[in-house]
């Protein structure tokens, strides 16, 4: 079983986590999205997350030694680059393989339209959970009419996060 933590908004924790869990269990894996934030950060860092999503860190600020315990065993992270750098400074010791999404033009994902669907561009080639290479493109992702949470950050980390689990058909 497979631990996948997400740091966001608190408003939009319970969305990000159901629409990960609904696309990436149907799989033959079972993954457990676990929401990270300031009430259950000192319980969970002893958790092996195989990947951390951080959309938001406005939840833990002054958490960043408890975040970085979290990082020490996590194979990925995937961040939003558009984050402000100061709050950034705490991964730069991780050893995780980061990718990054965001507005960004260095992002390793940022979106080159956010109209009816959104169209996100993959930047530089990503190396998946299944060891598998993501080489750049452009993919389409369907909202099938969903508005989610009025932010293309947490549309951007969820098809991130499904992109490196494997995920070439993302519909939210």
């Amino acid at each position: 079983m497979a631990f996948i933590g997400v740091i966001a908004e608190s408003k939009n924790e319970m969305q990000i986590k159901k629409i990960i869990s609904k696309n990436l269990n149907s799989e033959n894996k079972e993954h457990t999205v676990i929401t990270i934030n300031s009430k259950s950060i000192d319980n969970i860092k002893n958790i092996r997350f195989e990947t951390i999503l951080v959309i938001s860190l406005e939840e833990l600020s002054k958490k960043y030694s408890a975040i970085n315990e979290i990082l020490k065993n996590a194979k990925y992270l995937v961040i939003n680059s558009d984050i402000d750098e100061n709050n950034l400074e705490f991964i730069n010791n991780t050893k995780v393989n980061a990718i990054t999404f965001g507005f960004n033009q260095k992002a390793t994902i940022t979106a080159s339209s956010v109209e009816d669907n959104l169209m996100l561009c993959i930047q530089r080639k990503i190396i998946d959970v299944n060891r598998n290479i993501l080489e750049p493109q452009e993919i389409e992702i369907k909202n099938n009419g969903k508005k989610l949470s009025n932010s293309s950050h947490n549309a951007m980390g969820i098809a991130s996060i499904l992109l490196i689990y494997g995920k070439k058909e993302i519909i939210f």
